[in-house]
């Protein structure tokens, strides 16, 4: 009859201890499932944001990129503004050393002639004086003094 009753005892408590692991066990399947399927939603939603996160990083590659481009074109074209513009104050000096040089020129060119029409006027002048030093050596020749004619001064014959 002992043996019996621990049996029953112990074939109860077996009963309790086994309903107990039961419980147990499927309390903590169904935390497992829970806890599962969150780390299941999180790994979708961390692809996911993984995926956005990818896309957004390529996305501000492409206009990094472009940036860069833009600003490699405008410093470009900067260097080219540079370039033509010292060209442009290059030839402005340049022109502005033309027309002074036209102006000297067009000085020395009426210095030039003003002078040959000095000298012009001085070769006629000194023609006239070789007739009239050329009339008073004839007349000297000839016997008689010749004076040089004025228009303002009476004449004198000898």
């Amino acid at each position: 009859m002992v043996k019996t009753s621990l049996e029953k005892i112990f074939s109860k408590k077996f009963k309790a201890i086994d309903s107990r692991l039961k419980t147990s066990f499927v309390l903590i399947r169904q935390d497992v499932d829970e806890i599962q399927a969150v780390v299941e939603a999180m790994r979708k939603y961390l692809k996911k944001k993984d995926k956005q996160y990818i896309y957004a990083k390529k996305e501000d590659n492409k206009i990094r990129d472009k940036f860069r481009k833009d600003i490699d074109e405008f410093t470009q074209k900067i260097s080219q503004l540079k370039i033509a513009l010292s060209i442009v104050q290059d030839l402005k000096k340049e022109v502005v050393v033309r027309k002074d040089l036209a102006q000297i020129e067009d000085r020395i060119k009426t210095s030039f002639k003003n002078e040959i029409e000095n000298y012009k006027n001085q070769i006629k002048n000194l023609r006239l004086d070789l007739k009239e030093t050329e009339k008073r050596i004839i007349a000297i020749e000839n016997g008689y003094v010749r004076e040089k004619k004025s228009w303002f001064s009476r004449k004198i014959n000898s």
